[in-house]
């Protein structure tokens, strides 16, 4: 390695992921920039992260971590800890970055002093890809001045001049991080909550965002997000509900503890997202007593309080009216869109 300390470390938390991993790591150490370390945690998966990355083993910018299965908050702290480079950035183990992307991102992130830079990225479902804007701005950079917007966009993917936008930007990828600044805020204890499955991220960068003093946007797209039915974003939950009502507890908690009260709107909405997702999750299996369950949960049941029509997609509106239990049940969602509506 040309630097003896990294400027950038990538971390890659890998579970299941034998069969991608090569891709994600290559992605990467195939970028032509010096100074790049990767580390990939294995989170006690049954195949062989360590068989896939067996001609890459002597590359000594790879470094290969296990840890006994914990999940991916786990593994990404874990990978924190382990790395050393004065950057920090996150891919996901069937994500990959664009071919020769990372020069440019890195120099940004560096020039600008930035404590987080944040790119476009692809949306790549099969062999398409979709370019999506990670911020409906036309800035460059952002200070303490546009925290508000910027975690509403995160919480509620509505961002500037009050207009939706799905930059998912609660994701930890497309971006690049400070490790000064992770350490000034966080410590060098754990960046994601471990007890949290889902939305870790999006309580992390509510945090990082509404904690950062300087944010650079990089308008090019330095990230290719793969969308299918087997990532564990997209893949069905029993405990879905669940896990919704945890992380609504959990940005609670740290929207009391840092004063940020203006923030609760974007959260109850986030939750009405999070309760359509989960309609479309359960899929063919959903039933009326499923629908009411799910609506009566308390974080939930409060946040369809000031829910809209328009606040569901498409798509959600016909899971909602139009799957099969029979015109009855129909009838009475139907009643019940109309009084969470304001038409």
């Amino acid at each position: 390695m040309e630097h003896s300390v990294p400027r950038l470390s990538v971390v890659i938390p890998a579970f299941q992921s034998a069969h991608v991993i090569f891709k994600a790591v290559t992605s990467v150490l195939d970028q032509p920039v010096a100074g790049v370390e990767v580390v990939v945690v294995d989170d006690g998966g049954a195949d062989d992260i360590a068989g896939a990355l067996a001609s890459l083993a002597s590359d000594e910018r790879l470094r290969l971590i296990h840890q006994d299965r914990a999940g991916v908050s786990v593994a990404r702290n874990l990978g924190v800890r382990e790395s050393r480079g004065a950057f920090l950035m996150f891919v996901d183990a069937d994500d990959r970055l664009t071919p020769g992307s990372l020069g440019g991102f890195l120099e940004f992130a560096i020039e600008s002093r930035s404590d987080v830079v944040i790119s476009d990225f692809f949306l790549t479902r099969g062999a398409e890809g979709e370019l999506v804007r990670a911020v409906n701005s036309d800035l460059t950079s952002f200070d303490t001045s546009d925290r508000e917007v910027l975690q509403w966009l995160t919480l509620a993917r509505v961002g500037f001049q009050n207009k939706p936008n799905v930059g998912l930007l609660g994701a930890p990828w497309s971006k690049i991080y400070s490790r000064t600044f992770l350490e000034e805020r966080f410590g060098r204890e754990n960046l994601f909550l471990p007890g949290l499955t889902r939305g870790q991220d999006v309580l992390f960068n509510t945090e990082v965002f509404g904690e950062a003093s300087r944010i650079g946007y990089w308008p090019f797209a330095t990230y290719s997000y793969s969308v299918s039915s087997d990532s564990s974003s997209h893949r069905p939950a029993h405990d879905f509900a669940d896990k919704i009502a945890l992380l609504e507890a959990s940005l609670q908690q740290l929207i009391s503890s840092k004063g940020w009260g203006h923030l609760r709107p974007a959260v109850a909405k986030m939750v009405v997202t999070l309760f359509e997702e989960s309609l479309l999750r359960i899929g063919s299996g959903l039933s009326s007593a499923k629908v009411r369950d799910l609506r009566s949960r308390p974080p939930v049941r409060t946040a369809l309080k000031s829910a809209r029509l328009r606040d569901f997609s498409l798509a959600g509106r016909v899971k909602l009216l139009a799957f099969r239990v029979g015109p009855r049940c129909t009838a009475l969602l139907m009643r019940a869109l109309r009084r969470i509506s304001r038409r």
